[in-house]
C-alpha cells in the first residue's frame, strides 16, 4: 500500500511539472556557449550591416553645403554731405533676415543663375546634375507653357550628331545647332566639343524649369541665421547635390540682396523727385502768372514802383514766409491723408515717406509710416506660404488697419493744428494791412502783387533746392552690405556622413547580434550539458559520461573506435567502459540495455561503439538490435538483414544462425531481422529473455539496442531486467522535457540503476555546465552533485590523433559503400 502511494505521489510530481518552451533560467555559461557557437553568424550579421552601410554610401547622392558670412548695414554718403535725414535707418537685422529668407528675394536670386534648364546624366542607379558642365547647350522658344518641367533625353552619337527622345519616343537624329520644331517648343541643341568627350553614347536629359517651381523646391535648402546681432553678421547657407551650385546659390542670394536693398532704398528718393517735379510744374506756372500780372499792372497804370509800400512789404514778408511753410506742411499732410483714404488696401509707403521728407514733424509720422511698411512687407512674404483667407493673414490685416487708423488720426490732428496756425497768421497779416489804408490803391495793389510773386519765387526756390538735394542723394546712395567670407565650393559632403553611417552600421550589427543571442537564449529548450539534465530532473540517476561530437560525416551509425584507438571519441568510450565498472555488482556476465526518447539521438551509435571498446578490452560482446521498427545495426556493420531477432523470436532460425562476426575479434552482433507486424508482442512474449540468458552463457556482455522509449514502450521490460540500463540524450538535439521520461523510468518503474549518456557534445565545451564548474572533460557522477568524475580533457595528448582519423575517414566511407554493395 505504501509503495502504491509512493508511485501515485511520483506520478503527481511528474504531471505537475511545467515545461515552458522558453528558457527561463539564468545561465551565464549557456549564454557564453551560445555566443561562441554563433560567433561566425554574429560576424556575418555585422559584416552584412557594414556592407549595407557601404552600399548606402555608394548609392546615395552626397549633399553639399556652402556657407557665406554676410554683414548688413547701409550708408548714404550724399545724405551726410547734404545733412538729409535718413529715415530708413534700422538698428536691428530681423528685417534683413526675413528678406533673405523670403521667396521674393529667392526667386530673384535664382534668375541670376543658369537654371532655366537643368541637365542630368542618367547612370545605372543614380543620376547626377550637370550644373555648368553639361556637354550640350539648349536655346529654346516656348510656344505653350505646359511644356515647362517636361524632360527630353539626348543620346550623343558623336561630336556633331545626337538622338533626341521624348520619353521612349524617338523624335529623330539631329545635327548640332539644327533648329528642332515640335508642337509646344522650338529649340536648338548645340554640342559643346570641349566637354563632350566623356559623354559619347551617354544619356543626357534636360528639363525646362519654372522660376516659381524652382523657388518652391529649393527654398527648404536655404538656411539664414544671425551670427552676431551687434556686428550685424548673418550666415547664409545652401544645401544641394551639386557643390558648385550650392556655392553659386548663396553668392547669388547675397548679391541679389545688395541690389534689392539699393533698389528698395532708392525708391524713396525717386518718389520724392516725382513729387517735387509735380510741385515745380505747379508753382512754375503760378510764378509766371504772377510775373505776368505785375507786368500788365505796370503797363496798364504806368506804374514804376513805390517806396511807401516798402516798409509794409518787409513786415508782411516775414509773416508770409511763415504762412508759406505752414501751407507746405499742410499740403503734405493733406496729400498723405488722401493717399491713405483712397488706397486703403495698397498704400504706397515709399510715396508717403517721400512726401514727409523735410517737414518739421517727419520724425513722428515717419516712424508710423515705417512701421506700416514693415507690416506690409511681412504680409507680402506670408502670402508665399499661406492663402489670403488664412488666420495669419487676417491677423496681419487687422494690425495693418490699426496702424492706418493711428496714422490717419495723427495726421488729422496735425492738419487741425496747422489750420489754426494758418488762420492766426492771416489775421496778423490783415492787421498790418489795416494800418496802411491811406496808401494809394495803386501802390497797395502793386505791393500785393509783389508779395504774391515773392511767395511763389520762394516756394519755387525751395522746391528746386530739395530737388537738387535728392538728386544728389539718389546718385550718392551706396550699400554697405558686405560679404565678409565668400562662399567656396565644398569639397566634402555634409550628408551622408561616412563615419556616422559606418559606425551606425557596426553598432546596428552588434545590436542585432545581441538581440539574436538573447532570442536564441530565451527560446533554447534543448539540452546542452549534463547540468541541464540534472536541473530538469526530479529523480536520482547515474551520469555515465559524455560522447564528443564526431567531426566527420558518416552515413549511419558505425563502429568508429577502431579507426583510431587514440582519438578523443575512442577515449570517451573508454571512460564509459571504466565508469560501468563503478556500478557493476559481481563478476557475472552483464546485460546493457540502451534507449533514448526519439530516433536520432545516437543510441545505436553509442551501443555499437560501447560494444567495440569493451571488445577491445578482451571481453566477448554481442549486440542485439531490438529496434524492429527502424533497425540500424545491419546498416552500421554493412550486412544483410534477412534473418535476425524477429526470426529468432518466432523460432524460425536459431541464435547461432543469426550471429554475425564484426571486424573486431570479440565483437558479434545480431540484426533485427525482417520487420514484423507485431514487434511489441514478440518482445514481451518471453522468448526474448531466454535468448538473452542463452547469450549470457557465451558472452561477457550482451548489449541491447532498444527502440526509443519516448515513442513506444517496447524497451521497458529489458530496461527493468538489464544490469546496466542506459538512457541516451543528444546535445543541442534532445529537448529538456525529454528528462520527464527518465523521471518516469526511475520514479514509476523503479529502474534505479538507470545511467545517462550525453551524446554529440562539441569538443572543448563544458559538458557538465556552469553549476559544477568542471572543465572540458568526460566523466561520471551520480545525482545532484554527490558523484565523482573521471576522464580526459582535450589537452591530454589525444586531440592530435583526430588528424590521423580525418585522413582515414574517406577510406572508411568507401569501405562502407563497397561492403553495402
Amino acid at each position: 500500500m505504501e509503495s502504491n502511494n509512493q508511485i501515485n505521489s511520483n506520478q503527481d510530481v511528474i504531471k505537475n511539472r511545467k515545461h515552458s518552451t522558453f528558457n527561463t533560467e539564468s545561465d551565464p555559461i549557456l549564454l557564453l556557449h551560445l555566443l561562441r557557437s554563433h560567433l561566425k553568424w554574429f560576424f556575418v550579421i555585422i559584416l552584412f550591416c557594414l556592407l549595407s552601410s557601404y552600399l548606402y554610401l555608394r548609392y546615395t547622392i552626397p549633399v553639399y553645403q556652402s556657407n557665406l558670412i554676410f554683414q548688413v548695414g547701409s550708408l548714404n554718403t550724399a545724405n551726410q554731405v547734404l545733412n538729409v535725414d535718413n529715415f530708413h535707418e534700422n538698428n536691428t537685422i530681423d528685417k534683413d533676415i526675413e528678406i533673405l529668407r523670403s521667396k521674393l528675394l529667392f526667386r530673384r536670386a535664382i534668375s541670376r543663375l543658369p537654371l532655366a534648364i537643368s541637365f542630368y546624366n542618367k547612370g545605372t542607379l543614380l543620376e547626377h546634375e550637370l550644373y555648368k558642365s553639361a556637354p550640350i547647350d539648349v536655346e529654346f522658344n516656348i510656344k505653350d507653357s505646359s511644356i515647362i518641367n517636361h524632360t527630353f533625353n539626348v543620346v550623343i552619337n558623336d561630336i556633331n550628331q545626337f538622338e533626341l527622345r521624348d520619353g521612349e519616343e524617338i523624335l529623330g537624329v539631329f545635327k548640332s545647332g539644327e533648329l528642332i520644331v515640335i508642337d509646344k517648343i522650338d529649340f536648338k541643341i548645340k554640342i559643346l566639343k570641349e566637354k563632350v568627350t566623356d559623354f559619347i553614347g551617354a544619356v543626357i536629359y534636360f528639363k525646362l524649369n519654372d522660376n516659381a517651381s524652382l523657388a518652391n523646391n529649393y527654398i527648404s535648402k536655404l538656411s539664414v541665421f544671425p551670427i552676431n546681432i551687434s556686428a550685424k553678421t548673418i550666415n547664409i547657407s545652401f544645401k544641394d547635390y551639386n557643390a558648385a551650385k550650392a556655392r553659386d546659390m548663396v553668392t547669388a542670394i547675397a548679391e541679389e540682396y545688395i541690389d534689392f536693398d539699393i533698389e528698395e532704398r532708392s525708391k524713396s528718393s525717386k518718389k520724392i523727385l516725382e513729387f517735387v517735379d509735380i510741385q515745380l510744374d505747379k508753382y512754375y506756372n503760378k510764378l509766371k502768372l504772377s510775373e505776368n500780372k505785375i507786368q500788365k499792372f505796370q503797363k496798364d497804370n504806368n506804374f514804376k514802383g513805390a517806396d511807401a509800400t516798402q516798409k509794409y512789404f518787409d513786415r508782411s514778408t516775414k509773416l508770409e514766409d511763415q504762412l508759406i511753410d505752414i501751407e507746405l506742411q499742410k499740403n503734405v499732410l493733406v496729400e498723405i491723408s488722401s493717399s491713405i483714404e483712397s488706397e486703403l488696401k495698397n498704400v504706397d509707403v515709399y510715396k508717403l515717406l517721400s512726401i514727409l521728407a523735410g517737414t518739421d514733424y517727419s520724425s513722428g509720422i515717419t516712424s508710423l509710416v515705417t512701421e506700416l511698411k514693415r507690416l506690409l512687407l511681412l504680409k507680402e512674404n506670408m502670402l508665399y506660404e499661406v492663402t489670403d483667407n488664412s488666420g495669419a493673414i487676417n491677423s496681419m490685416n487687422y494690425k495693418i488697419d490699426v496702424q492706418k487708423k493711428l496714422l490717419t488720426e495723427s495726421i488729422n490732428t496735425l492738419i487741425k493744428k496747422l489750420t489754426n496756425q494758418r488762420l492766426d497768421l492771416i489775421r496778423k497779416i490783415d492787421e498790418i494791412e489795416s494800418h496802411y489804408t491811406n496808401i494809394p490803391a495803386n501802390e497797395l495793389e502793386y505791393a500785393r502783387l509783389q508779395r504774391v510773386l515773392s511767395i511763389d519765387e520762394k516756394f519755387f526756390s525751395l522746391l528746386m533746392d530739395k530737388r537738387t538735394e535728392y538728386s544728389i542723394s539718389e546718385a550718392g546712395f551706396v550699400s554697405q552690405h558686405t560679404i565678409l567670407d565668400e562662399a567656396g565650393i565644398p569639397k566634402n559632403p555634409i550628408s551622408p556622413n561616412k563615419i556616422l553611417i559606418i559606425s551606425f552600421g557596426f553598432i546596428t550589427g552588434v545590436f542585432l547580434s545581441i538581440v539574436l543571442l538573447l532570442i536564441k537564449y530565451i527560446i533554447k529548450n534543448t539540452i546542452s550539458s549534463l547540468d541541464d539534465i540534472v536541473r530538469q530532473s526530479h529523480s536520482s540517476f547515474g551520469i555515465l559520461g559524455v560522447v564528443p561530437k564526431y567531426k566527420y560525416d558518416i552515413p549511419v551509425s558505425q563502429l568508429v573506435v577502431n579507426k583510431n584507438p587514440k582519438s578523443i571519441i575512442a577515449e570517451s568510450f573508454r571512460v564509459l567502459r571504466s565508469n560501468l565498472q563503478f556500478i557493476s555488482e559481481g563478476d557475472t556476465n552483464k546485460t546493457i540495455a540502451i534507449t533514448s526518447t526519439i530516433s536520432g539521438e545516437g543510441k545505436t551509435f553509442c551501443a555499437i561503439n560501447l560494444a567495440g571498446i569493451i571488445a577491445y578490452s578482451g571481453k566477448k560482446v554481442v549486440i542485439i538490435d531490438l529496434d524492429m521498427r527502424k533497425p540500424k545495426i545491419h546498416v552500421g556493420f554493412a550486412v544483410e538483414n534477412n534473418i535476425g531477432m524477429s526470426t529468432i523470436l518466432i523460432n524460425k532460425t536459431t541464435i547461432e544462425e543469426c550471429i554475425h562476426q564484426s571486424e573486431l575479434e570479440n565483437l558479434h552482433f545480431i540484426t533485427s531481422g525482417p520487420i514484423p507486424p507485431n514487434p511489441s508482442e514478440l518482445i514481451i512474449s518471453g522468448k526474448l529473455e531466454e535468448v538473452v540468458n542463452e547469450l549470457k552463457q557465451t558472452y561477457d556482455y550482451v548489449i541491447i539496442d532498444n527502440p526509443p522509449i519516448g515513442l513506444v514502450s517496447d524497451a521497458m521490460e529489458m530496461l527493468k531486467k538489464a544490469d546496466y540500463p542506459i538512457y541516451v540524450f543528444k546535445s543541442e538535439y534532445s529537448k529538456k522535457y525529454f528528462v520527464n521520461n527518465v523521471d518516469k523510468l526511475v520514479l514509476d518503474n523503479n529502474i534505479n540503476k538507470l545511467s545517462i549518456i550525453l551524446n554529440s557534445i562539441e569538443t572543448g565545451t563544458n559538458a557538465y555546465g556552469g553549476k559544477y564548474g568542471y572543465g572540458s572533460a568526460y566523466g561520471y557522477g551520480y545525482g545532484y552533485g554527490h558523484g565523482y568524475a573521471y576522464g580526459y580533457g582535450a589537452g591530454s595528448g589525444y586531440y592530435a590523433e583526430e588528424v590521423a582519423e580525418a585522413k582515414k575517414h574517406k577510406w572508411s566511407n568507401k569501405l562502407f559503400k563497397s561492403k553495402k554493395k
